[in-house]
């Protein structure tokens, strides 16, 4: 095994790889984790380096985005991002969030599954929301002057038996997001549509 410690030392949860871009990104599962960014400095060749970012919105500096103060976060509504340098990436003391916090980077509550899938990265966070019940967001790298990108809102929970804290997450071939539940009680497997509507495919009883 070979450590890929410029990858970044956090509590590490998934990663999802942009095949035309080269970018790594990876979730942090914490309450106030960040979105990581990571550019290789050889495409698909992780060992040989690179430079670890966070992501920032340009409108917002340290947004919490979970929603648990209110509703500031609306589902459907996209904001210009921008991806911050994160430095001593080693973080011995596994304090990365905090310094990116510090530098204006966004928090999400405990990002989880993670997947790319036609141009757009989705991940959840799994407490996220007015209610704790979990979050969909989805990020599409678009390289603009003065932003590289939007993040999305996509869902989020207000009733647990809609969506109970989402954990991993894939894309069908139709583009129907699938995830799994990671709550007390009866998980389930749930597909929502593009449009965001609901289904079931799954329990686990």
């Amino acid at each position: 095994p070979i450590p890929l410690k410029e990858m970044g030392r956090f509590r590490h949860e998934a990663i999802a790889c942009d095949p035309i871009n080269g970018f790594v990104y990876q979730t942090e599962d914490r309450e106030d984790g960040l979105f990581y960014r990571f550019t290789p400095n050889v495409k698909e060749k992780f060992s040989k380096g690179g430079k670890l970012q966070a992501l920032s919105l340009v409108a917002f500096r340290g947004p919490d985005c979970s929603n648990w103060k209110g509703n500031f976060f609306k589902v459907g509504e996209s904001h210009k991002v921008r991806w911050i340098d994160i430095d001593g990436v080693e973080s011995p003391d596994d304090d990365l969030r905090i310094q990116g916090r510090n530098k204006g980077c966004a928090i999400f509550a405990r990002g989880e599954g993670l997947w790319y899938a036609n141009d757009y990265v989705y991940f959840t966070s799994t407490t996220g929301g007015k209610e704790k019940l979990g979050q969909i967001w989805r990020y599409k790298h678009n390289l603009n002057k003065g932003y590289e990108g939007k993040l999305e809102l996509f869902f989020e929970s207000k009733n647990k038996d809609v969506l109970h804290m989402p954990d991993n997450i894939t894309v069908s071939p139709w583009g129907d997001i699938i995830i799994s539940e990671d709550g007390k009680g009866n998980d389930r497997l749930v597909g929502i549509k593009p449009d965001g509507s609901v289904y079931y495919l799954a329990e686990n009883v």
